[in-house]
């Protein structure tokens, strides 16, 4: 009996020995920045030590706040540095920062998806891009204009392609309200004079009903009835686009030759659901899109796994919603939906995901047909996370009510 004893002991502890050493938890909050504006905060995203937090609004209230600079160096002692793209009567919600080095221009560069906050309204909505290369003093360069009746730009990504930059903006109901596309494709490459590549529609490109309520059956359906351009996405090469259409679903566009997009398939929601498609992250170099779904009520909006391996024919192979989603438990507008995914660069199998009051949620989606939920995190004092966003080893989230907060990577 002991010489068993001794010989399992002498097993379990070469075991233990050739085990990995746990990791600190991947969720482990680092530090956090309250600006004041509870309720008034938007997307968080990163570039060279400093965060960009953006700020939204509406008719009702509409501080105008534009978009907040932190110093995050200190993970642990973020810093106010100032604020950028604060136009009267707009917000700031979408945001990106990158490095450009291009004939015209060389530093970083701020974009902000600037919309009015009223309908009819004399301001202006767009995409802001400012020079952020000193964070301390940060400088306009343009103002793209969307149109004088749309709201302006709502989500937004952007890409260089070869030797342009490239913005493609999600300007919603556009084409009813200006009669062009809701999407817009504008080469940024010098920041001080975007242009216009494009502008694609649903209706006027692609033959598909467009609008609220009854202009666009029978696709629209349920709390939120309505066929419009929400978000962008794009495959890793960015040769194909993800256009995030609300009740319609999505619809995938080759922009190899962006002047020349080529519809290539769509993904249509079962009309007996919700509907509201709100964004798009890609994973699996591209063969596997992760569908989130927005809702302001029960039910709540989760997220599709959906194999586009052939985008022609896009195929759902699996659902995931967080408990509370999944119980239809009762919340303020939008506590327990979905909001943005995001997926891992350095691991394709990993998606971090802002699911609003039920905080962030870190999955495993190495296989598609079976997500699985290896870690999450829930703010604090009535949070409700706006999206996340990689810098380095960091995740920065996004805070509608407690600004911003910077989590281990």
């Amino acid at each position: 009996m002991i010489r068993r004893l001794l010989g399992c002991l002498s097993v379990c502890a070469l075991l233990l020995a050739l085990a990995p050493v746990a990791a600190a938890d991947p969720l482990d909050v680092l530090g956090a920045y309250d600006p004041g504006s509870a309720g008034f905060n938007a997307m968080a995203v990163g570039l060279d030590g400093v965060a960009y937090l953006g700020s939204w609004g509406g008719s009702a209230q509409c501080p105008s706040l534009g978009v907040r600079l932190i110093d995050v160096h200190d993970p642990a002692a973020p810093a106010p540095i100032g604020s950028a793209a604060a136009y009267s009567g707009t917000t700031a919600e979408h945001v990106a920062a990158v490095h450009l080095a291009t004939p015209t221009f060389s530093g970083n560069v701020l974009l902000a998806g600037i919309q009015r906050c009223r309908p009819g309204g004399a301001e202006q909505g767009g995409l802001a891009i400012w020079d952020v290369t000193d964070p301390a003093n940060p400088a306009e360069l343009a103002l793209f204009v969307t149109g004088r009746r749309s709201l302006g730009v709502h989500e937004f990504t952007v890409r260089q392609q070869r030797d342009r930059w490239l913005a493609y903006l999600a300007v919603p109901n556009s084409e009813i309200t200006e009669g062009s596309g809701d999407l817009r494709i504008v080469d940024f490459t010098d920041p001080r004079n975007p242009t216009q590549v494009l502008d694609w529609g649903a209706r006027k490109d692609a033959g598909l009903p467009v609008g609220a309520n009854g202009e666009c059956l029978p696709y629209c359906r349920g709390m939120a009835p309505d066929a419009y351009l929400h978000s962008v996405a794009l495959s890793p090469d960015g040769r194909t686009a993800y256009l995030s259409y609300w009740d319609l679903g999505v619809i995938i566009l080759d922009v190899t030759e962006p002047s020349a997009p080529r519809m290539l398939g769509w993904f249509k929601e079962p009309l007996s659901d919700e509907g509201n498609t709100h964004s798009v992250a890609l994973a699996h170099d591209g063969k596997l899109m992760l569908v989130a779904d927005e809702t302001e009520a029960p039910p709540w909006g989760g997220m599709r796994l959906v194999d586009i391996a052939d985008p022609a024919n896009p195929r759902q192979v699996a659902t995931f919603e967080t408990e509370d989603a999944a119980s239809a438990r009762r919340g303020e507008a939008y506590a327990y939906s979905i909001h943005n995914p995001l997926t891992d660069d350095r691991d394709q199998d990993r998606a971090y995901v802002a699911w609003y009051g039920d905080g962030v949620r870190l999955l495993n989606v190495a296989d598609a047909s079976q997500p699985l939920e290896i870690a999450s995190w829930v703010p604090p004092r009535g949070g409700m996370i706006w999206n996340v966003a990689f810098l380095g080893d960091l995740l920065l989230a996004g805070d509608i009510n407690n600004g911003l907060y910077i989590l281990r990577r």
